[in-house]
């Protein structure tokens, strides 16, 4: 199995010391996240806080977005009328033959193939 993608609220709740969120990660060796989750934490971030997060996620392996992923994402936003960096961070999961583990199922319906949504708050 391909490392999952995490979607930002799962890499938040990881931050905040949140007990469901680190017992996922730790269901997995291998961490992945879209570079629009990524800078989607670091935007909820202030200046003074940024380095230190930055480091933390350090330990995920960022995947940028390319041609292949963007072309992806407009045929999923197309489809679905999912917002666009919603759609971004999904066609990089796709793209990259993984599942996405998220707890929004306000945009990523769970019964939705390749969502995984482990614990809601």
């Amino acid at each position: 199995m391909n490392a999952p993608f995490f979607d930002t609220n799962i890499i938040i709740d990881w931050l905040f010391d949140r007990p469901q969120a680190t017992q996922e990660l730790l269901r997995y060796r291998e961490h992945r996240l879209s570079r629009i989750a990524w800078a989607e934490v670091l935007a909820g971030e202030p200046a003074i806080t940024r380095p230190r997060v930055q480091t933390l996620l350090g330990a995920f392996q960022v995947v940028e977005v390319d041609g292949q992923v963007a072309r992806q994402a407009a045929d999923i936003r197309h489809r679905t009328r999912m917002k666009l960096l919603d759609a971004l961070i999904l066609a990089t999961a796709q793209v990259n033959g993984a599942i996405l583990i998220t707890r929004n199922t306000k945009d990523f319906p769970a019964a939705m193939p390749g969502i995984r949504v482990p614990y809601t708050l």
